[in-house]
């Protein structure tokens, strides 16, 4: 469970319900079916005419699966099952894929797969994990394609609420008692544009922006789950892996191995 992405939600709605509760003596003027017809069902028509169903809907799931689920990724914990694999690759081949842990990442039980089962050898196993790779930043980048494109669309829906509105209060000037409708006219058309900014900056862009992270944060694990297995099957020393596979990652991110962890402290001593 992402407890982020849970709190943001919950912050969201709170600062939502604050502006419109702290904004205004009613809140019903936030009620208005006009404009939040226009804003939500202008979005959704469109994104209807970008994208299609199954793409819309497959866009919902990985939100779902992204933003509410877990998000993290643990390098380090992904670097120390590659060194374990490899040790128990260079002993026996065979018998390394039955040690690979339940939570390893899928991509490393599929490489580890074609390595042991299949027998790839070295530039057919790259190409396949680098297309694999290069597979998966295409489709997450459609994913996040969908949103940001349907993130552009509630404001101008918004503004398009609010000169309807004006319209429709610009008619009724030269009627008897106009002057004492102007306010509540013009409140009312402006909750269009309330709505669209809300959608957009609230809802949409986050989440265009939560999963551009997340897929960011896969493709480097990919990336070094990659070069892992193909210095697991070059039979490298796995102090060598682990200190390769490390420099993929920050530095306060890095742990020293068990060898620079005990003459750091022989030193210290």
């Amino acid at each position: 469970m992402n407890l982020a992405g849970i709190f943001g939600i919950i912050s969201a709605l709170t600062v939502f319900l604050f502006t419109i509760t702290s904004a205004s003596k009613s809140v019903k003027v936030f009620l208005d079916p006009h404009g939040m017809m226009i804003v939500l069902g202008g979005t959704f028509t469109v994104a209807l005419l970008c994208f299609p169903f199954s793409r819309l809907f497959a866009a919902l799931k990985v939100v779902v699966k992204k933003v509410l689920g877990k998000s993290e990724f643990d390098y380090v914990e992904m670097i120390d099952i590659i060194v374990n694999t490899s040790q128990v690759y260079r002993a026996n081949p065979k018998s390394s894929i039955d040690q690979i842990p339940e939570e390893a990442h899928p991509f490393f039980k599929e490489g580890m797969q074609m390595l042991v089962e299949f027998g790839f050898g070295h530039e057919d196993l790259e190409n396949i994990l680098t297309n694999s790779i290069d597979g998966k930043k295409k489709r997450d980048h459609d994913d996040v394609k969908v949103w940001h494109t349907i993130s552009r669309f509630p404001p101008a829906f918004g503004l398009l609420g609010a000169t309807v509105g004006m319209i429709s209060l610009l008619q009724t000037l030269g009627e008897p008692g106009a002057q004492d409708r102007v306010g509540s006219a013009m409140a009312t058309a402006l909750v269009a544009t309330f709505y669209g900014l809300v959608a957009a900056n609230l809802v949409f862009i986050p989440i265009a922006e939560k999963m551009h992270e997340v897929a960011s944060q896969d493709i480097i694990m990919r990336n070094l789950i990659k070069e892992g297995i193909l210095m697991i099957q070059e039979k490298r020393h796995p102090l060598l892996i682990s200190e390769y596979l490390k420099s993929f990652l920050d530095q306060k991110d890095r742990q020293p191995t068990e060898g620079q962890g005990q003459g750091k402290q022989g030193k210290a001593a």
